[in-house]
């Protein structure tokens, strides 16, 4: 129960988190990449404008119950059914912000949430056990890539938040296994186990790619929606898991590899 609770409030707060940054940057004039101040415009805009703000504080929130939740499962479990909020925030996105979804980006998103799911349910014994014991973009050419593939802004800037957030939540759950969970819910625990948090290199290091994972997709809200852009970042959790094999060494079973391929083909056909 503690666990459902945890993953519950921990997909909320990220949703609410995101449904106010979106609602912030849509007064944002726009993102445009040939001017080199635009970055210090966009740094300040977000921390002057409250809806932005109020994302954030929610979002730090969520950070702190993440950081619990990989302390205690497989970062291979948590990620899976933290996707699982992708049909939350469509239906917030509809009904808070008036965003039109189209047919085929629910469908996306029912798929990706399905392979989520697939993903979670293989691992349920595990985390019981654990709970036991304790603007429409212009394409832009990729030289590096094969025959010189294009690919549109948007998807360009989710690839490197994809990146980024992945990168950040492999090197959150080391550093966080690591420096494993607290002992006692007591004053001089907390201290003591924040004080770990903000020293290791791990952590800082985590926390620098999702900052450079939050300013991508915050530049992406400010010519697209949040109903194409969250669920589009779904690319995060096959990037995580490979990384949770390779790096982690934990075990993908088939049938959380049938949940990745769900996920896979979800973001392959969301519009």
């Amino acid at each position: 129960m503690k666990i459902f609770l945890l993953l519950a409030s921990l997909s909320i707060t990220q949703v609410l988190g995101d449904i106010f940054l979106s609602r912030g940057m849509k007064d944002f004039v726009g993102f445009d990449s040939s001017d080199p101040t635009i970055i210090l415009y966009l740094i300040t805009y977000v921390l002057t404008n409250h809806w932005i703000l109020l994302g954030l504080g929610i979002l730090i929130i969520s950070l702190s119950l993440y950081l619990t939740a990989i302390s205690k499962l497989d970062l291979s479990y948590v990620l899976p059914i933290h996707a699982s909020s992708y049909v939350l925030n469509g239906i917030f996105a509809w009904a808070i912000l008036g965003e039109d979804v189209t047919g085929m980006r629910w469908v996306s998103t029912f798929i990706i949430s399905c392979g989520a799911l697939c993903v979670g349910l293989s691992d349920s014994s595990t985390a019981d056990s654990v709970q036991h014991n304790n603007l429409k973009s212009r394409n832009l050419p990729l030289f590096f890539l094969p025959f010189s593939l294009t690919i549109s802004k948007t998807w360009l800037a989710i690839m490197i938040s994809s990146v980024s957030d992945a990168s950040g939540d492999l090197l959150l759950a080391v550093g966080m296994k690591k420096i494993g969970e607290i002992e006692r819910v007591t004053l001089p625990e907390v201290k003591k186990m924040i004080i770990k948090i903000i020293t290791s290199p791990l952590i800082i290091s985590g926390i620098a790619c999702q900052g450079i994972a939050f300013f991508s997709f915050i530049s992406v809200l400010s010519w697209t929606d949040i109903s194409f852009a969250r669920p589009a970042t779904a690319l995060t959790y096959i990037i995580s898991m490979l990384g949770a094999k390779l790096i982690l060494k934990e075990n993908i079973q088939r049938q959380k590899l049938w949940g990745i391929i769900l996920i896979g083909l979800g973001v392959f056909i969301h519009r």
